[in-house]
């Protein structure tokens, strides 16, 4: 076996035992009720619902992955030409990974603007943190892209807005991944093999050169 052999064999080793190995992690998430905007003005209103959805991902530790994590339905009543403010309402909607639910919290505006059009502003869903223990540390991320302020026309019937997603991150994993057996036996043979070609190189005679003298 040459050295250059002996090096492939290696690194094969080295890649195979350092592999992370994909974990299944389920989540679930409870979206909101439906909030209506604008019910103290006669003739205006806009509704806004987040729907929860649940999902399965095999996480490698360290690659994040997108998911879905919740829909978004907006619809709109008739304009008002005076109505030019904007209303904030609160939303406190659920994600739950093995058993541990936690929130995203966060404010979301409406507001009618020219053209009898209403604009739903941005909102900005903070990231969670899950301890999973020796599992590691699950990271979920709403990307900001899907949460950017979107306008609809008056009277615009309440519909499938928008899927909303988010980056599942794990990070932290203790749990080192045991090499097959065979992966070590071919690690162990690559070493013996280069301690060999070393000693013989050396000059300094084998158990096999011994016995002939």
């Amino acid at each position: 076996m040459t050295h250059r052999q002996l090096a492939a064999a290696l690194f094969a080793f080295s890649l195979h035992a350092g592999t992370a190995q994909a974990l299944p992690i389920g989540f679930s998430t409870t979206g909101s009720p439906v909030h209506t905007y604008f019910q103290s003005t006669p003739g205006v209103s806009a509704t806004v619902q987040f729907a929860g959805v649940s999902g399965a991902l095999d996480l490698t530790p360290d690659v994040g992955r997108q998911a879905l994590f919740f829909t978004f339905f907006a619809g709109t009543g008739p304009a008002d030409p005076g109505m030019t403010g904007v209303e904030y309402q609160p939303y406190s909607v659920g994600l739950t990974v093995l058993g541990v639910t936690k929130y995203f919290e966060f404010d979301l505006g409406v507001q009618e603007i020219a053209n009898d059009q209403y604009q739903i502003h941005a909102f900005d869903m903070p990231s969670l943190t899950f301890d999973l223990g020796a599992t590691g540390t699950l990271t979920v991320t709403p990307n900001a892209f899907y949460t950017q302020a979107v306008q609809l026309p008056a009277n615009t019937p309440a519909y499938h807005l928008r899927d909303l997603y988010a980056t599942f991150l794990l990070t932290g994993r203790t749990v080192t991944p045991v090499p097959e057996p065979d992966s070590l036996a071919l690690a162990m043979l690559a070493v013996g093999a280069l301690c060999v070609s070393r000693w013989r190189r050396s000059g300094l005679p084998t158990v096999t050169d011994g016995a002939e003298g």
